[in-house]
């Protein structure tokens, strides 16, 4: 009996010791969290005034959108016959055709502020982003709201920096403002010569959807210029050189077959998850390489 009682006080004290343990831990815990926290909270407060407020309006920051040449515009000051160009890859920068070529970064993350405080001696972030404002607006009808983030290249001073807003993207240093606009590349001329079928009825009862025609007259010639011309979703599946005898195979997302018609005639079908493709190729009536693009629905 004495034994029973002896070890249930034991008992009891582990328990209790147990407890007094737990309870030590969880104030422990607490207050280094509560440290944490309050740590989390002044770094946050500190450094929210340069972060760029993205609103529900915001559309990001589109690198397709910038990828390409960039030529000088305008300039506030200094000879704007220098031709300043520079080009944006997936994440190269090449300044002048290889002044400077190097890879360069995004940040979407900062706001103005943040890159230009310091910019006008002797002003405030207040008074430096007016100043900056009324700049952009008269010299080059930007809008300052338009801010989207900003380029960073390891070149030297001014194109270490390119800001960009909207479709406009500004250089400055030492009080040299630098306008660049994106050039616009001329649209390469398709040789295959196509008329949309618009004869209004439903594609559910004539699956013909244009008739296109080339100015050659060889199917290797006139399926290489198909090729280049087609869109990138069909590019994937469709095979970069033709096959000279019946042909199929599974691409990533079509089921493709090449069928050759007494050798006049070719016919590529495309079978995809959402509907057929077909193209059937001949010479018409001018011995031009004439095609059909005939599309079927689910």
């Amino acid at each position: 009996m004495e034994k029973y009682i002896l070890m249930k006080k034991l008992k009891i004290k582990m328990i209790k010791k147990t407890l007094l343990l737990l309870i030590t831990f969880a104030i422990v815990t607490s207050c280094k969290n509560q440290k944490e926290e309050s740590k989390f909270i002044d770094v946050k407060s500190d450094s929210s005034k340069y972060l760029l407020v993205k609103d529900e309006n915001y559309k990001g920051f589109n690198l397709q959108k910038i990828k390409g040449k960039w030529e000088l515009e305008n300039a506030s000051i200094g000879d704007n016959s220098k031709n300043y160009n520079f080009e944006l890859g997936d994440s190269e920068f090449t300044l002048n055709e290889g002044t400077c070529d190097t890879s360069f970064e995004i940040d979407s993350i900062h706001n103005l502020e943040y890159h230009i405080q310091g910019h006008f001696y002797g002003h405030s972030i207040k008074d430096e982003m007016e100043i900056l404002s009324d700049k952009f607006y008269n010299l080059f009808n930007v809008n300052i709201l338009d801010f989207k983030g900003v380029i960073t290249t390891k070149c030297a001073v001014p194109f270490h920096k390119i800001y960009v807003f909207g479709d406009d993207l500004l250089v400055w240093y030492s009080g040299n403002y630098m306008h660049f606009l994106k050039k616009k590349e001329n649209p390469k001329e398709l040789l295959f010569k196509c008329k949309e079928n618009d004869n209004g009825i439903s594609r559910y009862d004539d699956p013909l959807n244009k008739t296109c025609v080339c100015n050659e007259n060889t199917f290797n010639n006139a399926y290489e210029i198909f090729y280049e011309e087609s869109p990138d979703y069909l590019k994937e599946s469709l095979l970069k050189k033709l096959p000279q005898k019946n042909h199929e195979w599974k691409a990533a997302d079509a089921d493709v077959t090449y069928t050759w018609i007494l050798q006049d005639t070719l016919k590529i079908n495309m079978f995809f998850q959402g509907g057929e493709n077909r193209y059937v190729f001949y010479k018409n009536s001018d011995n031009k390489i004439e095609y059909k693009e005939y599309l079927s629905l689910p």
